[in-house]
């Protein structure tokens, strides 16, 4: 029955990703997906900056500052090279070709997804003793 569940689920993440990648086509997924990494990689040196100044290591702290405050920057710059970058999708023949590989962008991901998902479950049955799922 879990597998079955499991499979229902992957196979609504995959109908959700497709049509959120046509929707947004390839170039708006890129700008989301780089933004994400930016955004995660901001979070974790903010962690390791606190850490850092609770145990006093201040040079590592100052290393995270500067990480976050490059971090910044590049975030802008992808803002000012994607702006004119996505007017480019509103033209009618990119238009459809952005949509297009937008979907195939959303079924990449969700393959991604698919998989991380899976060796999940897989370490839920195998390393926790819940073979009853």
């Amino acid at each position: 029955m879990a597998k079955l569940v499991f499979v229902f689920i992957i196979f609504l993440l995959f109908i959700w990703r497709i049509r959120a990648g046509y929707h947004n086509g390839i170039l708006r997924e890129i700008v989301t997906i780089l933004s994400g990494v930016i955004s995660l990689a901001s979070v974790a040196l903010l962690f390791l900056a606190i850490s850092s100044y609770r145990e006093k290591a201040l040079s590592m702290f100052a290393v995270c500052v500067i990480g976050l405050t490059a971090l910044g920057i590049v975030f802008k710059v992808c803002r000012l090279i994607f702006r004119p970058i996505l007017a480019l999708g509103d033209i009618s023949v990119i238009g459809g070709l952005n949509k297009l590989f937008g979907a195939a962008m959303g079924f990449a991901e969700a393959v991604a997804f698919s998989c991380l998902f899976y060796y999940i479950y897989e370490y839920i049955l195998d390393h926790l003793g819940w073979g009853v799922l």
